[in-house]
């Protein structure tokens, strides 16, 4: 995604350069602004790469930092490079301001989700019908959490304690942590463990991994010490008192009803993503027909489970909403629409529903604005 906004940037910046610098500043002045440019351009690909070789996580956390501060300036680009492109249709002052106005705003909005946005949780409160429900899970709830990538905050532990106490005030009857636990390496729990550990719910907590709790997105010198870092990570998931489901199931009961609590390994769209997740695997010795589906990617509720009702809901995260768009009440926006169909929300589909969660953490860039994080609080009725 940082690439694909980083050669947008740079089809702006032409614009820029030739439509304005060229054309009404000096030599020394078009210097300056192709050095800052190209700089700018090198310097956060660098940045990048160095981000999945480094063995330190108060150096992701540094990299994405700055890396937050470039994506400004290219959003900036970006939004006044969108909007002045019309004055070359309507020719018109008016345009002019608004494309100045918008790309200042653009820039504070990114200085906003870093320095502020990313910190302002909310709970979602979500309430699924279902007939099918077992009458003794009528009112049963469920706190979601997801994303944490707890890289993001570092220096930020007593932030994340202050989060935890929130969610056990809403008094769960379970704990759902639907993946992506850490952006690349297991140590980033290693800070937050007393606090995970604190997390509680009436009928336990339940975790799935995430695309980036594989090592997948870190340069191992072999592949014997990428399956110790990820065997390390498990141990770290289940010290901090969760039941980590890889292709299981559990049984809950209540009242004498049975619900199942299915979890997969993560699985996408992707051939590096499409090798684990076995729903298959999961089911064996399975012959309870209502199932709650634990799948970090919300592409695999659409790609396996279309029409199979057993799975009333399914808890997704992954997509962040892109970390970045408009919400204004009920109603939302955001990019992300279109490379996820399901991004954000509760969606019905053939019989089946999902939630998708925004997350918590930040993938990278440590920036959220207007898709803040947040916690699902999720209420079953019948």
């Amino acid at each position: 995604m940082l690439f694909r906004i980083l050669l947008y940037a740079i089809v702006a910046d032409f614009y820029i350069f030739f439509r304005y610098v060229w054309r009404k500043c000096r030599w020394s002045t078009r210097i300056l602004y192709a050095i800052f440019s190209l700089l700018t351009c090198v310097f956060s690909v660098l940045l990048f790469r160095k981000y999945f070789l480094t063995d330190s996580v108060s150096e992701l956390y540094e990299i994405g930092m700055v890396l937050g501060v470039f994506l400004s300036v290219f959003v900036s680009k970006m939004i006044f490079f969108i909007v002045d492109v019309w004055t070359l249709i309507f020719k018109t002052k008016v345009l002019k301001w608004i494309a100045v106005g918008l790309t200042a705003w653009g820039f504070l909005s990114c200085m906003y989700g870093m320095m502020f946005g990313r910190f302002n949780i909310s709970a979602k409160r979500v309430t699924v019908e279902n007939k099918s429900l077992p009458h003794n899970f009528d009112g049963y709830k469920i706190l979601q959490i997801s994303d944490l990538h707890l890289s993001s905050f570092h220096g930020d532990e007593k932030v994340v304690s202050e989060w935890v106490d929130m969610m056990n005030a809403e008094n769960p009857d379970i704990i759902c942590l639907t993946g992506d636990i850490v952006a690349v390496f297991a140590d980033e729990m290693l800070p937050y463990m007393e606090d995970l550990k604190r997390l509680k719910a009436k009928d336990g907590k339940y975790a799935i991994l995430g695309n980036h709790d594989y090592g997948d997105y870190h340069r191992w010198k072999s592949e014997e010490e990428k399956e110790a870092h990820n065997e390390r990570l498990k141990s770290l998931v289940r010290s901090a008192g969760f039941d980590l489901l890889l292709d299981e199931y559990r049984l809950l009961t209540k009242g004498g009803d049975t619900l199942a609590v299915v979890g997969l390994e993560n699985r996408g769209k992707s051939p590096r993503e499409d090798k684990n997740g076995n729903l298959e695997r999961a089911e064996t010795g399975l012959n309870v027909d209502t199932r709650l589906l634990l799948s970090h990617d919300p592409d695999l509720w659409e790609m396996h489970l279309n029409g199979d009702t057993k799975y009333f809901l399914t808890l997704s995260g992954h997509t962040h909403a892109m970390q970045a768009g408009i919400e204004i009440g009920d109603w939302e926006f955001s990019l992300s629409f279109l490379k996820y169909p399901y991004w954000h929300g509760l969606y019905e589909r053939n019989g089946n529903q999902i939630f998708v969660s925004r997350g918590i953490g930040c993938n990278v860039i440590p920036i959220r604005f207007g898709m803040t994080p947040e916690y699902a609080v999720i209420t079953l009725k019948r």
